[in-house]
């Protein structure tokens, strides 16, 4: 009677012991490997973000994605950085980092290429009357994309009495009266001669 009284009071124990463990620690046991899925990432140098994911293998060869249970981490932050697998476009134009993943003494990695921006132009054409507008800039990059949608790594000013606020890379121009020089600048460049010199549009209200 004393050993089942025993074996209880074990049960019992462990049950409170194992109510207290931190149930946010990953669950990944017997991994016999790791992988990034996506093994030839690219983004243009004026995109956002891209998401990345990833896999373990276990030692029966079943798989299970775990994208947020293992350490990322890029090799060049100027170019991007990561963090559960959304790797977001850092603020050098172009360039090339390595995305990785590690977990226990295992490691995966994948070469990550950040197209340049070589021109763009402001495509606004129909700001004429007061209101608010969304701005809008597209590149050209050095693969030969061309039109594509610049969202990172632009700042838009304008002056007279017109203000521009951003909210989720979404640049809006509000517009009072007259006449007003709307500028955008990609990257800080300001070198006059560089194809990526700041733009300047000048919108007339009728």
């Amino acid at each position: 009677m004393k050993i089942i009284t025993n074996f209880f009071l074990l049960l019992i124990a462990t049950f409170f012991i194992s109510c207290g463990e931190d149930t946010n620690a990953p669950i990944i046991t017997d991994v016999s490997k790791i992988e990034i899925n996506e093994r030839t990432p690219t983004l243009y140098s004026t995109d956002s973000s891209i998401a990345l994911s990833a896999s373990v293998t276990y030692a029966d060869n079943t798989t299970a994605t775990v994208t947020q249970d293992l350490y990322w981490q890029s090799s060049n932050t100027d170019v991007a950085s990561v963090s559960d697998g959304v790797t977001r476009i850092g603020y050098q134009n172009g360039g090339d980092a390595n995305i990785s993943i590690t977990y226990s003494q295992m490691s995966d990695f994948v070469p990550l290429r950040v197209i340049a921006l070589t021109d763009f132009a402001i495509t606004n054409e129909d700001i004429n009357a007061t209101g608010s507008y969304i701005l809008e800039a597209k590149g050209t990059f050095e693969d030969g994309t061309m039109d594509k949608v610049i969202v990172k790594n632009i700042v838009w000013t304008a002056d007279n009495s017109a203000t521009i606020s951003v909210v989720d890379d979404v640049w809006t121009l509000t517009i009072l009266a007259g006449e007003t020089n709307v500028t955008a600048t990609v990257f800080g460049e300001t070198n006059t001669s560089s194809p990526l010199a700041p733009r300047v549009k000048t919108y007339i209200l009728n």
